[in-house]
């Protein structure tokens, strides 16, 4: 049984890629999904860039004999069976080995990971490529994005022997469960159900804002709308302005203290808010809707991180200092001490708060200074929504520091 490592180049652009799309949706995406090549090394051989017949270079490979390797073999794995119907007889992920290794400190790309471990450079040429078809590359481009793709695959190739050593053959088996529960998945959604619950959803919020005695002025005028958050037993979300200083509502788009209120036990406050905010959906129905789409798309494909709580240290939140306005004056406080009329500072201006929530004694994780949960969503340089800490880690994202009160 040989070692065969493989990485895949396929199209992106602004709107099209793995930064935008779940991979799922992306690869599933009949009419954009695109392979421009494929790189492929055979045990300690040399590496091969595939650019013409790749799908009967591939299944030359007879890879259901053989174990095939690759940094985030979701990604690879899933195209090799979900485009070209060819499932190895074991998979194996660099970026899953590296995790009980690094805590998730160091990031889980390939570039951050090829540093740390002294193996060589990850290339740039891929910022070259965007929003190329196969057919938009120049001879000589296309040469150039396969020295790129070959330097991946030489980069994983050493890593895995980095991390082999560390690696035990019950984690390599786990590993390979895992990535077959997205690679190769099962369960087959009930499409005519979720059609008819889409539908049940979406006829349930028009009569519910059919029933809601309120005009469109009344839910565009923040005072207004204000007071029919609160008829409905909700207080509504409050922001110390960047600009004035002074207390206002909480109302725009980019507030995730109003956007919360769409996910909220009350359906009349999740439709009220939906209807200000001119989405046209709530959450259930975005969330049907995402289930409908994997429906039509095949088996609904299991993504579970292994390692995903890197340390197992306990969280103890008594030593977290943030900084908050209490009676007009700005005091950093240990987050144990926070009152209930205190505004805290989000990075951009002090906020209103509902107390603290107990989560219990849940795992941590480290990256570029920050503690916290796997689960905690921070902003990086490379997106313009917020990630959870364990995305921004995997994809060696750079967390952006927050502005002070004083920079306001």
């Amino acid at each position: 049984m040989s070692l065969v490592t493989i990485d895949f180049e396929t199209y992106y652009d602004k709107d099209y890629s793995l930064s935008k799309l779940t991979t799922e949706r992306y690869i599933r995406d009949e009419e954009r999904f695109e392979v421009i090549g494929v790189s492929v090394k055979v045990d300690s051989g040399g590496i091969r860039w595939i650019t013409e017949n790749i799908r009967e270079e591939l299944k030359a490979l007879h890879l259901e004999n053989h174990q095939v390797l690759c940094h985030n073999t979701a990604f690879d794995g899933a195209i090799l069976s979900w485009v070209y119907d060819i499932h190895p007889k074991f998979l194996l992920d660099t970026l899953s080995m590296a995790r009980p290794l690094t805590g998730l400190t160091v990031g889980g790309s390939l570039k951050a990971l090829a540093k740390y471990f002294g193996i060589g450079e990850k290339g740039t040429e891929i910022y070259k490529t965007l929003g190329k078809r196969r057919a938009d590359f120049t001879r000589s481009e296309l040469d150039a994005f396969g020295v790129y793709c070959r330097q991946d695959v030489n980069l994983t190739y050493h890593l895995f022997a980095k991390l082999l050593p560390y690696t035990t053959k019950a984690e390599l088996v786990i590993i390979d469960m895992l990535l077959r529960m997205f690679t190769e998945p099962k369960i087959e959604l009930d499409l005519p159900r979720l059609q008819a619950h889409l539908y049940d959803v979406q006829k349930k919020k028009a009569e519910l804002l059919a029933r809601i005695p309120y005009s469109k002025e009344e839910l565009m005028s923040n005072p207004k709308f204000a007071e029919v958050l609160k008829s409905l037993g909700v207080e509504p979300p409050m922001k110390v302005s960047p600009t004035t200083g002074k207390e206002t509502y909480a109302f725009a788009k980019t507030d995730e203290a109003f956007k919360a209120l769409l996910e909220h036990p009350d359906e009349r406050v999740q439709a009220v808010t939906a209807a200000r905010l001119g989405t046209k959906s709530t959450i259930e129905e975005t969330r049907t809707e995402s289930m409908i789409g994997i429906a039509r798309r095949g088996p609904l494909p299991i993504l579970l991180n292994y390692w995903g709580g890197s340390t197992g240290r306990a969280c103890v939140v008594g030593t977290t200092q943030i900084i908050v306005l209490r009676k007009g004056t700005e005091i950093e406080i240990p987050i144990t001490e926070l009152l209930p009329t205190d505004f805290v500072w989000d990075g951009s201006a002090f906020v209103p708060h509902e107390g603290l929530i107990d989560q219990g004694v849940r795992e941590v994780m480290e990256y570029q200074g920050l503690t916290a949960t796997p689960d905690h969503r921070v902003y990086v340089e490379e997106c313009d929504e917020a990630v959870r800490l364990s995305e921004a880690s995997e994809r060696g994202y750079k967390i952006k520091t927050a502005g002070s009160p004083c920079a306001s």
